[in-house]
């Protein structure tokens, strides 16, 4: 049976340049019928946008109906996708010559990420990404990342096993061990390359630039 690896998307393979800041503010506006006012406080390090969105509801005093929810995340994935269609995201160094390597080699490659559905593939189709990935799971699918990584080990192809996941937060690296899988944490997004390590991955790298020797290293722990 071949080997799986579920990959996280935002601070591990590109950045959407902040795109997607302004556009929880404007999709927040139009479900929910009311301003946010801190949308520079918001932290999207590991989270989920389920949690985000229920976090800007209840700071505003406003209920999140499952019915506001979907309006908020159609208006979500409208405004990122119309941002990067002006902005391209920014593929981190080496990113599409790993996922090439490891596809080659036989192994699928899925998503786990707190971006709901449409988002998360805008994202990547706008990068030039979206042709790597076979399956995944996303933050509409659950609001915790745990249950993102269970969900889609239920989605990996018949022929393969999931061995490890790859992500740049301790949440990533918690979500992996939750699921009996091994974590992997690259430092190109917003966590140190020290914090992740005593957060308990099983291989920190810097970043991807190194495509051979990062696939072998990722390798050497199926």
């Amino acid at each position: 049976m071949r080997s799986a690896v579920l990959f996280d998307i935002d601070g591990t393979l590109l950045y959407a340049r902040g795109i997607g800041r302004a556009a929880f503010g404007t999709a927040f506006e139009a479900a929910y019928g009311v301003p946010y006012p801190n949308l520079g406080g918001l932290s999207f390090v590991g989270a989920t946008d389920s949690n985000v969105v229920r976090t800007m509801a209840s700071e505003c005093g406003v209920d999140s109906t499952p019915a506001r929810e979907e309006h908020f995340f159609l208006r979500l994935a409208h405004a990122i996708d119309a941002g990067l269609s002006q902005n391209q995201p920014l593929v981190y160094p080496g990113v599409p010559d790993l996922l090439g390597r490891l596809t080659r080699r036989g192994h699928a490659l899925g998503i786990i990420t707190g971006n709901v559905r449409a988002t998360a593939w805008s994202k990547l189709r706008h990068a030039g990404l979206d042709h790597a990935f076979s399956f995944g799971a996303y933050g509409d699918d659950h609001h915790e990342r745990p249950a993102i990584a269970r969900i889609a080990l239920g989605r990996v192809p018949s022929n393969a096993a999931v061995r490890l996941l790859i992500g740049d937060t301790p949440l990533d690296i918690q979500a992996a061990h939750a699921n009996g899988l091994k974590a992997v944490a690259v430092a190109t997004g917003w966590v140190s390359a020290d914090d992740l390590a005593a957060a308990g991955a099983d291989l920190v790298l810097p970043d991807f630039a190194d495509a051979a020797a990062a696939a072998a290293r990722i390798e050497a722990l199926f």
